[in-house]
């Protein structure tokens, strides 16, 4: 937020003439958080505002000679950008003669990463800011197995691969309570992504499941799996077929799938024997929907489901040690339920049941003001490609949650959902409302905020709309905005004047908005007590 001595320095900037050709440049002032194969934007500002149009304009990394975008002469430029960027650039206008420019990054890959310079030349005036977009890439699920003994325990071996930036490991048993690892070793692709192996030594045998989770920390999500560690299986040695007794274990809790992404569903022998010479199988409600089947040393296809034709493997490494697991790719939501898996040796069968839960995150929700609803404004968030129904919040500034007016859910084809939720705002000065849509499997959220003007409940609906121009263009490009509120209109003012002012921002730590400032009209005596 913006104190009052700062304020007033930056409100005499704003009230400069722009005869002199004297400027500041600004730009965010947290990091930009870009994920990796999506879309960034890398915006800079003028302060005082004036027309950029007319304007050198450009992006670069270290040093000039590495030139990532240049507008001038009113043209793109292109000659001299790096051959890395050419073709995934282009300038954000719509805000040029306000000042305000952004650089359109396509399919954000790991070498973007990084510091950015942005500059503005009139003249012979020049004027830069510097910006930082860290990039960020979720990886495969961690894949873990047990391993075999080791000293007084059971070693278990959690794998994952392709994120960015380094991923940290974390073991914890059901309760939460962490272990130590006592390895873990990260390597890098062609690519540039990591791929991390780490350890785990198991020496409590009453621990049941342990999870292993891969965390992202840029973008502070996660990604984990839990293994069953049978209790005393470190400790029994193999025991001869000849007894032919064993039950079967799987995991205790659900196993999470993501939506694309493969998944493995394992099953042990209790004791543990060798299995290489058994019937293994998993299938779904009934024996008949045979989902894999393992049989005399071979994987038999003539029972399998179609849908799982082409998409089933076994995991053999741990047959001998009776370990099985079978490795479903491309997870679809057709797999989400529950399975059953068993094994057969001569007359003894026994199986058990385990569930899989399949998640997926759809589109990040699109905001957007739908017009006058009684005595408020009738804000409406949309968003598809959501599994298992995802559940929608509505949020002001400081957390507090709206009641939503209605919330429809829909499923296409594919059994992905939509969503589509309305807000009724009554209050004029609620600034910012964030809808936030939640996948309760993953426990993981995409969130869009949009700005309601202090007037937009009394105005109509057309001098709404003309007001909120500048302001549409930037929730379009999921900028998230904290902005002071309009001051009074003279009788015959309609809408809003983009005039000089100043607004107040960044809404969150880390997620900046477009300079943190917007230029509305203002004055100093109606600058709400949050902004000074």
């Amino acid at each position: 937020l913006v104190d009052e001595t700062l304020w007033r320095g930056v409100h005499f900037l704003l009230t400069m003439s722009l005869s002199t050709e004297q400027f500041q440049v600004a730009g965010p002032r947290h990091p930009i958080v870009a994920v990796l194969g999506e879309d960034a934007i890398l915006p800079c500002f003028l302060v005082p505002a004036m027309n950029a149009e007319n304007m050198e304009l450009g992006w670069f990394r270290t040093t000039f000679s590495q030139t990532v975008f240049i507008y001038w002469n009113q043209w793109e430029q292109t000659e001299e950008q790096m051959a890395e960027y050419r073709g995934r650039t282009s300038l954000v206008r719509s805000c040029l003669t306000e000042g305000h420019a952004a650089m359109h990054l396509r399919q954000v890959r790991v070498s973007d990463n990084g510091m950015y310079t942005c500059f503005f030349r009139h003249g012979s005036f020049y004027e830069e800011a510097d910006l930082e977009v860290k990039v960020a890439g979720m990886g495969s699920a961690p894949q873990v197995h047990i391993e075999g003994p080791e000293e007084d325990g059971v070693r278990v071996v959690c794998k994952a691969s392709g994120w960015f930036p380094k991923p940290q490991v974390q073991w914890r048993d059901f309760s939460g309570n962490k272990f130590p690892a006592l390895s873990e070793a990260h390597t890098q692709d062609s690519e540039q992504l990591f791929s991390v192996e780490a350890t785990l030594v198991v020496r409590d045998s009453s621990v049941g499941d342990v999870t292993c989770s891969v965390l992202n920390p840029v973008l502070d999500q996660e990604k984990a799996v839990a293994i069953y560690i049978p209790e005393k299986l470190s400790f029994l040695p193999t025991m001869s077929l000849s007894t032919e007794q064993f039950q079967i274990v799987g995991p205790r809790h659900p196993i999470v799938a993501v939506l694309g992404e493969d998944a493995i569903l394992p099953c042990a022998l209790f004791p543990a024997m060798n299995a290489e010479n058994m019937e293994l199988g998993w299938f779904r409600t009934t024996v008949s929907q045979a989902v894999f089947i393992y049989w005399n040393q071979q994987e038999q296809s003539e029972e399998q489901m179609a849908e799982y034709r082409g998409r089933t493997s076994l995991v053999k490494e741990f047959l001998s040690e009776g370990q099985a697991s079978v490795h479903i790719h491309k997870v679809q939501v057709s797999d989400n339920g529950m399975y059953t898996c068993f094994f057969r040796h001569g007359g003894i069968y026994e199986e058990a049941d385990l569930e899989l839960k399949v998640a997926g995150m759809g589109s990040a929700p699109q905001v957007h003001i739908e017009g006058p609803e009684e005595d408020g404004v009738c804000v409406v968030c949309k968003a598809s490609g959501w599994f298992p129904k995802p559940q929608v919040q509505w949020r002001d500034l400081s957390g507090n949650k709206f009641p939503a007016l209605s919330e429809a859910h829909t499923q296409d084809t594919e059994e992905l959902f939509s969503v589509e939720a309305t807000l009724v705002v009554r209050d004029s000065s609620v600034g910012n409302v964030t809808c936030s849509v939640l996948n309760p499997v993953l426990g993981q959220e995409k969130a869009m905020a949009i700005y309601i003007p202090g007037q937009c409940c009394s105005h109509s609906q057309q001098s709404c709309g003309e007001g909120l121009a500048s302001l549409s263009v930037l929730a379009l490009l999921g900028v998230p905005l904290t902005c002071c509120l309009p001051g009074p209109q003279s009788p015959s003012s309609s809408g809003f004047s983009l005039e000089a002012s100043i607004c107040c921002g960044p809404d969150h730590a880390g997620a900046p908005t477009l300079g943190g400032l917007l230029f509305c009209h203002q004055s100093e005596k109606n600058i709400p007590e949050e902004c000074r």
